[in-house]
């Protein structure tokens, strides 16, 4: 059954105030241990994949005002990351003290619906004179502006995580630049053949500037959300570890193994007693692991229904016409493959936009429709759940790709030479390669399609690229149906028995025993 736009905007909402929650909290840890001198390697990384990531879902759904405060602390968090700026005590302490104002936002979104209309613009300057290698004056942010600190813990118990994965926020990868709008209704089916994704753009260049602060407070008033005001999001939903639905999948099997025992011993027992209580183990044990299952299977629209909208937005900051279409919403998914693979579907779609689909004035002299289209497919085949991207853009340019892997460093020109067109397409998937032109809210930081590899392959998937210059690309991405349940094939040999995954067998032959 598909969510009624009230329903879904709501959950998206709660899964902001979540994730924000988390990601905040990981931030201002990390800027602690900064602070001190004892921050990992990898900690500019993380305090700038929790921005990036509360950016990008606020712009998804329409909170421009979070979305812009985010972004500028996105742009020197970028800076500081990339090494172009070094970290100093008075930037860590504005940088906390923007943490209390996101997390003020938050408990105004939990609240009321809106993430209020505080005054942000001098937090804004200041963090915008130091990504300018300014050295402001850092003053303290009136009372006015500062959310007490018990205004913090409501924020944070009002954010108490309900539906969104522990992972779900450290992805960091996608600019999520966007205006609120009405949602985009989907499409009809496709017939189109599958065509592509990527038709990259030349060189990087400058990181982008950031937003006025006049700008960010003129926005506030018209993001208002409806929001239901009981339960609050920490009363009515719990976040359980995927590890402990693992362990309680794992104990349920080991249940139905001890249901089966029993009930093979008592199809021979004559004692009425005992074999009306086994019938109803067998009863409660079959609708245990029913429901077991249940609570990790969900239709794959759960995390389609913001595609439209990301469609909309991103082809209007680009100037592009796109159409987006959807095929298999109802495919359902194990609740873990789902949360795994929804940002790296979110940064697929944006790059095939962004990169793929030309300008309506190119494609036109081409001889193609001046609006580009993108399908989205979902389906399952031979105890898979396959997935395609698909555009009918200008595909994937492989001389350029390959050029740009040379200056960046990441293969050699004698390996350039001997490579064929598929493992150059592959070549997207290295880490910190950008063929974008600059840096927009949309592409090029370097970050992104090398965590989409890994993070499907992680959960034992595969992508594959197929493209044709002129036509289009199609990114198929090919994962499991579930990681709890794991079809197999059990074979004996040499008096030991072997277990070989469904989806590792190409061809089954009888042979006799001659």
């Amino acid at each position: 059954m598909a969510l009624n736009n009230d329903a879904l905007q709501q959950q998206l909402v709660n899964d902001l105030i979540v994730e924000s929650a988390e990601g905040l909290d990981k931030f201002d840890a990390e800027m602690l241990l900064l602070e001190k001198g004892a921050g990992k390697k990898d900690s500019l990384n993380i305090v700038f994949r929790a921005i990036h990531t509360i950016k990008g879902t606020a712009g998804c759904i329409g909170l421009s005002k979070i979305e812009s405060v985010a972004h500028v602390g996105e742009n020197l968090l970028s800076l500081l990351r990339d090494g172009k700026l070094k970290i100093s005590p008075p930037m860590i302490s504005t940088l906390l003290e923007y943490s209390d104002a996101l997390k003020e936002m938050m408990r105004s979104l939990a609240e009321t619906g809106s993430p209020g209309d505080t005054d942000y613009s001098a937090l804004l300057k200041t963090l915008t004179q130091f990504a300018n290698g300014e050295t402001p004056v850092v003053e303290k942010t009136s009372p006015a502006s500062k959310p007490s600190a018990a205004d913090l813990q409501s924020a944070e118990a009002s954010a108490t995580p309900s539906v969104a994965p522990a992972t779900a926020g450290a992805w960091g990868m996608f600019d999520d630049e966007s205006e609120p709008a009405a949602a985009v209704p989907v499409a009809p089916a496709a017939t189109n053949e599958a065509w592509g994704l990527f038709s990259d753009e030349p060189e990087t260049s400058a990181a982008p500037a950031a937003p006025e602060p006049a700008k960010v407070e003129a926005a506030a008033p018209a993001e208002k959300i409806s929001t239901k005001t009981a339960p609050p999001v920490a009363e009515s939903a719990i976040r359980v570890d995927v590890s402990q639905l693992d362990k309680l999948m794992n104990l349920v099997g080991e249940l139905v193994l001890a249901r089966n025992q029993i009930l093979q011993f008592t199809a021979s027992a004559t004692e009425p007693t005992l074999q009306n209580a086994s019938q109803r183990l067998n009863i409660i044990t079959t609708e245990l692991q029913e429901s077991v299952m249940k609570t990790r299977m969900q239709p794959i629209e759960n995390i389609w229904a913001k595609f439209p909208r990301i469609v909309r937005d991103v082809s209007k900051e680009l100037g592009k016409k796109i159409s987006l279409v959807m095929e298999g919403n109802e495919t359902e998914l194990d609740r873990t493959i789902i949360e795994a693979i929804k940002d790296p579907l979110t940064h697929i779609l944006r790059n095939s936009m962004d990169h793929g689909i030309e300008k309506p004035e190119v494609r036109t002299l081409a001889g193609k429709p001046a609006e580009g289209l993108l399908v989205l497919r979902a389906f399952h085949e031979g105890g898979q759940v396959i997935i395609e991207i698909m555009d009918d853009g200008g595909g994937i340019n492989v001389a350029r790709v390959k050029a740009k892997a040379l200056e960046k460093g990441l293969i050699t020109a004698e390996h350039a030479a001997r490579m064929g067109d598929r493992e150059g397409f592959n070549l997207i998937f290295l880490p910190g390669l950008s063929t974008a032109e600059k840096i927009t809210n949309v592409s090029g930081r370097g970050v992104g399609m090398d965590v989409v590899k890994t993070n499907i392959e992680k959960i034992g998937g595969s992508v594959d690229i197929l493209s044709e210059t002129g036509q289009g690309t199609t990114l198929k991405i090919k994962i499991p149906l579930t990681l709890a349940i794991i079809p197999a094939l059990i074979v004996t040999a040499g008096g030991e028995r072997f277990a070989i995954p469904q989806v590792s067998l190409l061809e089954l032959l009888r042979l006799e025993g001659e």
